[in-house]
């Protein structure tokens, strides 16, 4: 009898592990399309005299499809800039702004990603590693030689908070990861990290 209570426990909570994410996920996504779609209902309703489902976010990936192109050419990229400037100006959007464009730049399939590779660095001290991502090379004049370092960003809360550090070079370890599955690792709190983790050599920025 205990046997089978153990089995039926076990086959219950194994479908409740399936099943919670799924569903939460789910939700989140419901959650996320009313949010969107509901974003430019009220001007789509004014318009049209009825509320048409997913015609809010629909014409949300039209504007910024169409933004995207008018910011890839010359007179575009000119007024993107005009406007940019303009939001440095404004107190607190222009602390907000930048933080804000730089991560989307992180992950842009328009220009190469700022995060150029996966490391390993010791951090906040040595015998601990944490996962970061290699960013830039910088080399600090130092009489009579400079010290070449790398700078790596090291998520503290997901990747929308983080330290930037500086590390000599030797204190950086490679990791074979991509950039992609790094992001994997940090947003899933670490349980998609594999059981072995293999570096390699890297020589210099490209």
């Amino acid at each position: 009898m205990e046997r089978i209570n153990r089995a039926l426990k076990k086959t219950f909570f194994t479908g409740l592990v399936v099943v919670v994410p799924i569903v939460i996920t789910a939700l989140a996504l419901i959650w996320l399309f009313r949010i969107l779609d509901g974003f430019l209902s009220p001007v789509l309703y004014q318009m049209l005299g009825q509320k048409v489902i997913g015609l809010g976010i629909l014409t949300e990936i039209i504007l910024i499809f169409i933004i995207g192109l008018v910011a890839t050419n010359v007179l575009g990229s000119r007024l993107l800039k005009f406007v940019q400037d303009l939001l440095m100006r404004v107190p607190v959007v222009k602390n907000i702004y930048p933080m804000m464009r730089q991560l989307a730049e992180a992950f842009s399939p328009a220009k190469e990603s700022a995060f150029k590779k996966v490391v390993l660095v010791a951090y906040p001290q040595k015998g601990i590693y944490s996962l970061g991502f290699l960013t830039s090379e910088v080399s600090i004049n130092r009489p009579p030689e400079n010290l070449q370092c790398y700078s790596v960003y090291i998520p503290t809360n997901n990747l929308y908070l983080g330290q930037v550090a500086l590390f000599k070079v030797e204190e950086v370890v490679f990791t074979n990861f991509t950039v992609e599955e790094g992001l994997k690792i940090i947003l899933s709190g670490g349980t998609a990290f594999p059981p072995v983790v293999k570096s390699q050599n890297f020589n210099s920025m490209p």
